[in-house]
């Protein structure tokens, strides 16, 4: 069996989720240490990303890989919990706002 990769869908949602998350090309690149000209390309489906970057841009938009390769809808494993899958769609300053407050629930 042929596994193939749905191309079209990863670039569609990774610039799905990069807007989602109110980031630009160049955000992603000052986060990933990824030319901002190569993540156009991966958007734009000319180019696909290494393993590592790829590992690389899940770890700073918070999503699934399964999700941007198609495997799945849901963007992380969030399992039922309705707070996490709230939070999953916030810009990153307002989801690090949330960390704060939470962390600082936890020294008290």
């Amino acid at each position: 069996m042929l596994i193939k990769m749905n191309s079209e869908l990863f670039c569609k949602r990774l610039k799905e989720i990069r807007t989602q998350r109110k980031m630009t090309q160049l955000d992603i690149s000052e986060k990933t240490g990824i030319p901002s000209t190569s993540i156009s390309h991966i958007e734009a489906g000319s180019r696909k990303p290494s393993l590592e970057n790829f590992y690389k841009l899940i770890v700073v938009l918070n999503v699934s890989g399964d999700y941007l390769l198609g495997r799945t809808d849901q963007y992380s494993d969030l399992g039922t919990d309705p707070i996490a899958k709230s939070i999953q769609g916030l810009p990153d300053s307002e989801r690090e706002m949330i960390e704060k407050f939470i962390l600082s629930l936890q020294k008290a």
